[in-house]
């Protein structure tokens, strides 16, 4: 695969990313709002410098600076804040001039598989793009694992599953993997959500 991206590393913890108006249209990144689809948008382009460059968030909070261009491109500055020193990694934070970006992977245990159905299709009514989800079940809860993408400020991207289920620890996850058998692999709200 090309990409048409450019990747400049700035240091360890920080990089620039030159996008073209292609690309912008490719990943269907809005350059001036700050919404679920591009949030996720500018995860894929970071997983990109992550292989072509070896710049890895590594689950770090990042701050990301946007600025378009006149031609429908743009230039993206990246900054990890868990490589910064604390203070300044809170005063970055407390600005209300950025947005710091978080991802992780969220663990919710239903009691029903009615609930989990019901927690698939609200997630499916506020988002677009296929998500990245495993269904497991261990005999007596179903449990849902979800790649979440958020605001710094932000816990969860789709709190609209809280009214079906609980959210568990993320250290649960190695449990959950390892002694509840996986009913879906990549796709479980897809799935479920269907039925």
């Amino acid at each position: 695969m090309v990409y048409i991206l450019e990747f400049l590393l700035i240091g360890e913890s920080k990089i620039k990313i030159v996008i073209n108006s292609e690309e912008v249209e490719r990943y269907r990144l809005d350059l001036e709002v700050n919404t679920p689809l591009a949030r996720r948008a500018l995860w894929r382009i970071l997983d990109i410098a992550r292989s072509e460059v070896g710049f890895d968030t590594g689950g770090d909070k990042v701050l990301i600076q946007v600025y378009p261009t006149k031609d429908g491109g743009g230039e993206i500055f990246v900054t990890k804040l868990g490589l910064l020193p604390e203070s300044s990694a809170r005063l970055v934070s407390r600005s209300d001039k950025v947005s710091l970006l978080s991802r992780k992977t969220s663990v919710y245990s239903f009691l029903s598989i009615d609930d989990l159905i019901s927690a698939s299709r609200a997630v499916k009514g506020i988002s677009s793009v296929s998500l990245q989800s495993d269904v497991y079940y261990d005999g007596s809860r179903y449990y849902l694992t979800v790649e979440e993408y958020g605001r710094g400020g932000e816990p969860l991207e789709f709190p609209c599953i809280l009214e079906f289920g609980s959210l568990l620890s993320s250290e649960l996850f190695a449990y959950v993997s390892e002694h509840a058998e996986r009913l879906t692999s990549g796709d479980g709200i897809d799935k479920f959500s269907r039925l």
